[in-house]
C-alpha cells in the first residue's frame, strides 16, 4: 500500500514533530509519494467555532501542497472540533478530480475520525496525529503496529474497514468503521439558502437594449441533512457548486456549508479572494468559519448568504 510505505519512510520525523506539539493540540503533515514531508501545521484544540485548514495547491490555502499537480488548487477541508477526550476531525472532498483515498485504497466524500488520520490524495499523503505522548504512543513499535494504530489497517490492507465505495452507500466514513445508512429514510429537508448581490444593480447594452448583470440575481437552493453531512460547495463554478452564483467577487470555489446544530450552519472560507465575514463587515481579514443562523446572514465577498429554515419535514 502507497500509504503505509510513505508512512514508514516519514515516521521518524513523524516522531519528531509528535514530540515537539504540547498534549491537547495535533500536527497535520502533508509528504510527497516517497515519503518526504512538504508542508506542516500545527493546529490547537479549539474552543468554541471548529478550527478550519484549507488544504490545496493555491498559495492562499492554510496547508500548500507544491509539486503536485494531481491536488487541486483546493482540494480538501480538514476541520477540528472541540469538546472533551481526543480531537475530533472531519474531511470534506472539495471536489478535486483526485478525489480524498483512505488507507484502505477506498474514495470517500468525507471522513470523520477522532484524534489521529491517515489518506492520500493525488501523489500526497496526509497525516494528522496528536501531539505529546498521546502520539508518541501511536507511533512506538514497529513500521507495522503503529501504522495499523492510525488507521485501523496493516500494512497488507487487513484489519478494520474504514469505508466501502461511496457509489454502493453514499455515506461519510468514520475511521475505524463505517457508517450505516437506512436506504429507505429521506434526508431532513433544511429549508433554502439564498445567495444574493449585495452591490447595485448594473445594466449592460445589447442589441435589444438593456439587460441586467448575472451577478445581480438572487440564487436559490433547498437543501437537505444529507448535503449538508456531505458538505456543500458555493462558488462559481457550477459543475463543483450546489449553489452557484456569478460576478468575480466571489470565488470558483468560494465556500463550503455545513450543519453545526438544527438552528445554525457554519460556512467555511476555502481559501477566497474576497473572504467570509459576518454581516455588517464588508473589510478586514476573512473569518475561516462563520456561523450563519436564521436572523444572521454572512457575506461572501459582497455576496449576502442568508437562510430560511424548513418549517416542518416534507410528508413524501
Amino acid at each position: 500500500m502507497a500509504l503505509a510505505a510513505c508512512f514508514t519512510r516519514a515516521r521518524p520525523i513523524l516522531n519528531a514533530l509528535v514530540a515537539g506539539v504540547p498534549d491537547g493540540d495535533a500536527v497535520i503533515v502533508a509528504t510527497d509519494d516517497n515519503g518526504f514531508p512538504v508542508a506542516q501545521r500545527v493546529i490547537q484544540r479549539p474552543r468554541n467555532l471548529p478550527h478550519a485548514v484549507v488544504i490545496g495547491r493555491h498559495n492562499r490555502c492554510g496547508l500548500a501542497i507544491p509539486n503536485d499537480g494531481r491536488v487541486s488548487l483546493r482540494h480538501l477541508l480538514l476541520t477540528a472540533w472541540p469538546g472533551r477526550g481526543p480531537m475530533r476531525l472531519r474531511g470534506y472532498d472539495l471536489g478535486g478530480r483526485a478525489g480524498v483515498i483512505l488507507a484502505d485504497g477506498k474514495r470517500v466524500p468525507g471522513f470523520s475520525a477522532h484524534a489521529q488520520v491517515g489518506l492520500g490524495f493525488g501523489r500526497t499523503s496526509l497525516f494528522v496525529l496528536p501531539g505529546g505522548g498521546v502520539g508518541q504512543d501511536i507511533l512506538a513499535g514497529d513500521d507495522t503496529e503503529a501504522f495499523r494504530r492510525l488507521t485501523g489497517l496493516d500494512a497488507s490492507g487487513s484489519g478494520h474497514r474504514l469505508a466501502i465505495s461511496a457509489m454502493a452507500e453514499p455515506g461519510v466514513a468514520e475511521i475505524g468503521g463505517y457508517r450505516p445508512m437506512n436506504v429507505d429514510l429521506r434526508p431532513n429537508p433544511r429549508g433554502v439558502l439564498r445567495l444574493r448581490s449585495t452591490k447595485a444593480v448594473r445594466a449592460r447594452s445589447t442589441a435589444r437594449g438593456r439587460k441586467r448583470d448575472d451577478d445581480s440575481q438572487v440564487r436559490e437552493l433547498e437543501i437537505d441533512s444529507e448535503q449538508l453531512r456531505r458538505g456543500l460547495l458555493i462558488g462559481r463554478y457550477s459543475d463543483r457548486c450546489s449553489l452557484a452564483g456569478q460576478g468575480r467577487n466571489l470565488s470558483r470555489v468560494h465556500a463550503l456549508v455545513t450543519e453545526e446544530t438544527p438552528l445554525s450552519l457554519l460556512i467555511y472560507d476555502l481559501a477566497s479572494t474576497n473572504g467570509v465575514r459576518p454581516t455588517g463587515q464588508s473589510e478586514g481579514p476573512s473569518h475561516p468559519v462563520v456561523r450563519l443562523t436564521p436572523d444572521e446572514p454572512c457575506m461572501l465577498g459582497h455576496f449576502e448568504l442568508s437562510w430560511v429554515p424548513a418549517d416542518q419535514p416534507t410528508i413524501h
